[in-house]
């Protein structure tokens, strides 16, 4: 028996399918693409992957298709996973995996790429897999690099991830089998892989009575027969298996075929028009957003039959549900406290009235239904064969006898219901909170916006999008923070300064179902700078969405947007876009955060080794370790982009200094002009990760800061645990920020073991005029920030619930 359950779908925050295969002994296998935020799901629906084996990967590589694999990857080496395999159709896989080589690094897990040839076929004994590369019409399907550079790409995939661990003190940018400068001159292939799965069929029960009766003595020759093999009888006749054994069973066939646009119908109408889909049960069509939905497509569907079971994923067919509740649910209590705070999490669609009239589907309240064709379209396929692809639907598959049975397919659809309504009144109402009502923070506050509203037009206003540390957890994404500086021009209007502080996987994912369209687009018109505090994934592996986002918005202008990151990041982001969109690099403009610091030492980076020279060392018999050089220039400070970025968004000053936390992390400090005709400053300092900074970041660069965002991980009494990790307890925050003399705290990246509701009580007095503890989602106006503290004797009361099923977790 095997289980196919769907773990993502397209929605606001998942943007891509990700099926999951299970067999009956719980082997484990991915189908489909690796989104960002396709971890959370795993998360949030309480799927285990310790027995995954194998990643196959559809479609085109870009980061919006696997975004969420290097954080995968990274979880599945710490639950100590010896062996993982990435399947694509092409050996481009070689280089996106080492493009991470900077950021994700683990010993223990043996990671292998596995480049499919067309027709080429993996088998593991329970299932064959059988890769269809399927060109784009007039796209290039060569192979992206020679044999040489390919031999040196796997060489780095490979010491990526080493058997066995290096020092503490290790930094892969110091490191000669990683430090490698990568191709700069490829063509990436216009092709999409699918997969056809065969699973193995199941040898037919041994007859004991058949056997005895044929004369066949009890013992050996029994296990032999049963076992597929011949006999011979002591009077010379043979004895074959089919005679014992009753009819091998068999498993229906799946394909899983992925449409990136329409620019591929016409191909994948030549590649399956002569399939044979005898004993094809399943077809899962993965289609991209740029795929219409039109009779050209009804017509691909039906080369497939009528007796098969579709399941369709695009984006105006599978419903925008809500995916992540338990954060949805934190969002609804935290809202009951301080209404004003929070968005309702969106779940609104827009689908194709074509596809839903033309398969007779019904759809979820809060839909739309958008028609884009003049004529209705028809199909020969039944109604009950076509399925949108939806979050938490399974499909049983079992083995059937050829000829004598019909294939057995079993469709449950696992995924609960949910309501605003019905969370209000299981999970809010009981909690007896004073003037709270349904109506109050649901009914009057579902589609209203409540950042940036015209009365905080002139007000700092924080969005703590993400508060969570290390992985994504079920109530708390990775970190992220939105601050919007005002300026006030010389004509009196208000202009919109918006930088990013850090941005952990699936930022935009939170971006988009938090806020309205219209405010997703001022925020990215008004996005002026990121910044990355250091390199470790949880804070940096939502960057390249949010940058892609930020160049649709700004294709049509000559707008630039400053990226200010350690070194080896920006090596990363220049592989990463060669591949998908060099037309963006032109419009960033890169500053190292070591430029930054204060004081007159500036740390050099190092040279990479050049791709010839490397694969030349993995030929020679010579395997010394050579030493890196080190860039001179690279201490030399950038300072006409500096400038250029002070002039461009208003900046009097911004410093850093060297983190107490891992090689290249800094904190920094941004002192911002508010308005063209005085020279009044917002002084904003962000810890980025550390251990507390008193000397460096309190007393210097910080001092007097109006704002303080800090890292708080973990509780007080985890002292030990912070010192281990190179982070702060609540209390060493606060001192801090006392240091500093800052006038206002947000507290935020707390650790992901602990229930909803971070300490709020036993902690040492804080100096500053008002603080407040972040959540995700939270809209934090800086003059009110201090309301927060009205509420915190409720804090624990509202996440009871959590806090109990944790413990329950844990126990279990």
């Amino acid at each position: 028996m095997f289980y196919l359950t769907t773990v993502a779908h397209p929605t606001s925050d998942t943007s891509h399918p990700l099926l999951l295969l299970q067999s009956h002994h719980g082997d484990r296998y991915f189908f489909g693409k690796m989104a960002e935020g396709s971890q959370r799901c795993l998360t949030e629906s309480r799927t285990r992957i310790g027995k995954l084996q194998d990643i196959f990967l559809t479609g085109e590589l870009n980061w919006n298709s696997l975004g969420g694999l290097p954080g995968m990857i990274l979880t599945v080496a710490d639950q100590g996973k010896a062996n993982l395999k990435l399947h694509h159709g092409g050996d481009l896989i070689n280089y996106v995996v080492s493009t991470w080589r900077y950021f994700v690094f683990r010993f223990g897990i043996s990671l292998q790429t596995d480049a499919m040839k067309d027709q080429e076929i993996y088998s593991d004994g329970l299932l064959r897999v059988k890769s269809i590369i399927v060109p784009q019409s007039g796209g290039n399907d060569n192979l992206v690099f020679n044999e040489r550079q390919n031999m040196a790409l796997k060489s780095i995939v490979a010491n990526m991830f080493p058997k066995n661990g290096p020092t503490s003190r290790y930094d892969p940018s110091s490191d000669p089998f990683l430090n490698v400068e990568l191709p700069t001159q490829f063509s990436v292939p216009r092709t999409s892989t699918c997969y056809e799965i065969v699973f193995e069929p199941v040898r037919g029960k041994f007859r004991p009575d058949i056997a005895a009766k044929l004369g066949v003595p009890k013992g050996p020759s029994f296990g032999k027969l049963a076992s597929g093999q011949s006999i011979t009888l002591d009077d010379g006749s043979q004895i074959t298996p089919e005679q014992v054994l009753e009819k091998q069973r068999q498993f229906p066939r799946v394909l899983i075929l992925d449409i990136p646009d329409d620019s591929y119908i016409e191909g994948f109408r030549e590649k399956f028009k002569e399939y044979d889909c005898e004993d094809l049960g399943i077809v899962y069509f993965f289609l991209g957003g740029d795929v219409t939905i039109n009779d050209n497509l009804i017509k691909s569907m039906e080369l497939f039959g009528n007796d098969v079971q579709m399941f369709v994923s695009h984006p105006k067919v599978c419903p925008n549900t809500i995916v992540f509740k338990g954060a949805a649910l934190t969002v609804l209590k935290l809202k009951a406290l301080m209404v004003q705070n929070f968005n309702l999490p969106q779940s609104n669609s827009i689908l194709s009235k074509e596809f839903y009239e033309c398969f007779s589907k019904p759809t979820d309240r809060g839909t739309t239904l958008s028609q884009s064709q003049e004529e209705p379209l028809r199909s020969t396929i039944p109604s009950e064969n076509v399925h949108p692809f939806t979050q938490g639907s399974v499909t049983q598959i079992e083995s059937f006898t050829k000829g004598e049975e019909s294939m057995r397919i079993k469709i449950e659809n696992n995924c609960p219901d949910w309501s605003w309504d019905f969370a209000y009144r299981r999970h809010v109402k009981p909690l007896n909170l004073p003037s709270t009502s349904f109506e109050k923070i649901v009914t009057e506050q579902q589609g209203v916006d409540n950042f940036d509203t015209p009365e905080k037009k002139s007000n700092v206003e924080a969005i703590t999008l993400g508060t969570g540390s290390a992985l994504p957890s079920k109530y708390r994404n990775v970190l992220s923070t939105l601050l919007k500086i005002p300026y006030k021009t010389e004509t009196g209007n208000i202009d919109s300064r918006i930088i990013l502080l850090d941005a952990g996987e699936n930022t935009l994912g939170t971006i988009r179902r938090h806020f309205p369209s219209t405010t997703v687009c001022k925020i990215f018109k008004n996005m002026k700078m990121m910044y990355l505090s250091h390199l470790h994934a949880d804070h940096h592996l939502g960057i390249i969405s949010i940058l892609k986002e930020w160049f649709k918005y700004h294709q049509d202008d000559d707008e630039v947007i400053y990226v200010i990151t350690p070194w080896q990041y920006n090596r990363f982001i220049n592989e990463w876009l060669l591949l998908e969109d060099a037309n963006l690099l032109n419009r960033i403009r890169y500053i190292s955060c070591e430029h930054f610091v204060n004081g007159s030492y500036v740390r050099r980076e190092t040279k990479p080794i050049p791709l010839e020279e490397y694969a030349d060392g993995l030929e020679s018999a010579d395997k010394k370790r050579r030493k890196l050089e080190i860039d001179s220039n690279s201490s030399l400070r950038d300072l006409d982009t500096i400038k250029k970025m002070y002039k461009d968004l208003r900046i009097f000053n911004m410093q850093t200094c060297r983190a107490k936390h891992c090689d290249w992390a800094y904190s920094n400090t941004i002192s911002f002009f508010m308005s063209s005709s005085s020279k009044k400053l917002f002084k904003m300092s962000y810890s980025g990760d550390t251990r507390p900074n008193i000397e460096h970041f309190s007393k210097d660069i910080g001092k007097n800061s109006d704002l303080l965002i800090h890292e708080a991980t973990l509780d007080n009494e985890l002292i030990e645990d912070a010192i281990k990790k190179k982070h702060c307890t609540i209390n060493e925050a606060i001192e801090v920020s006392n240091e500093m003399n800052a006038q206002k705290l947000i507290l935020t990246h707390f650790s992901q073991r602990y229930p909803k509701a971070p300490q709020v009580n036993d902690n040492i007095k804080i100096l500053a005029k008002e603080y407040c503890y972040a959540f995700d989602g939270m809209i934090v106006d800086y003059e009110t920030l201090g309301e927060q503290e009205s509420v915190f004797d409720q804090l624990n009361q509202v996440f009871m619930e959590e806090k109990q099923e944790e413990e329950d977790e844990s126990q279990s």
